[in-house]
């Protein structure tokens, strides 16, 4: 199985954009301040063009407006929070849906895949690591999303995908610093998923999905003081 850290074929505009959107997502960089290409350039030891592609990227994704004084945070309210777990909900309500109605050989080679990625994220709680935590959780939802084997499903997916990430990166960072117990629940609710997998229930698989995101959402709401 690979390795759940960013590969080095990632640009060095990506990589700057991943911090940049942790900082934008955690209120680090408030909203309505202004980013500046120069200061940014010269914080990560590069020229401006890796900036521009990073702050290119985040305006697509509607978390920064660019402006002719610079960049200007948009940030997250709890609007944009509501509609990212809308679009998530579904997205992942089908992918598992379609998912739990394969062949039971196929599900049960994914499931094995699931729960070793679960066994991970659980070894990250142990070791403090909210990077290693979301990044495997982040991986568990996409390679559900992916098995679907859906063309469309993947593209809105990837939509998505970078601010998913810089979301679990944040949340998980501050209920470990709060209380590492506190992911018990987080963990169980993924062994939840594969289990409704394995049994191939797809009732069951659209329930335990929505009670997963709509938890999480709440966190997210509770953690950023949007609720």
């Amino acid at each position: 199985m690979a390795d759940a850290t960013i590969s080095p074929s990632v640009t060095l505009g990506a990589k700057i954009a991943d911090q940049l959107r942790c900082r934008i997502v955690s209120g680090t960089l408030a909203k309505g301040e202004v980013i500046s290409e120069n200061q940014l350039a010269r914080e990560f030891g590069t020229s401006r063009s890796p900036v521009r592609e990073a702050l290119r990227e985040l305006a697509h994704e509607g978390v920064i407006e660019l402006a002719r004084m610079g960049a200007i945070v948009k940030g997250l309210d709890a609007g944009d929070v509501q509609e990212l777990y809308d679009v998530r909900f579904l997205i992942e309500r089908f992918a598992f849906s379609r998912v739990a109605a394969q062949s039971d050989d196929v599900r049960s080679a994914l499931c094995i895949e699931l729960t070793q990625m679960v066994d991970k994220m659980e070894l990250a709680v142990r070791h403090g690591n909210h990077v290693e935590f979301a990044a495997w959780d982040l991986r568990f939802h996409e390679r559900v999303v992916g098995a679907a084997g859906h063309k469309r499903l993947w593209h809105m997916w990837g939509e998505i995908r970078e601010i998913v990430h810089a979301t679990l990166a944040v949340v998980t960072e501050r209920r470990l610093e709060r209380c590492p117990d506190d992911m018990s629940g987080s963990l169980e609710q993924h062994r939840e998923l594969v289990k409704a997998l394995v049994v191939g229930d797809e009732d069951l698989v659209q329930a335990v999905v929505q009670r997963h995101l709509e938890e999480t959402k709440s966190l997210v709401e509770t953690l950023f003081g949007l609720s």
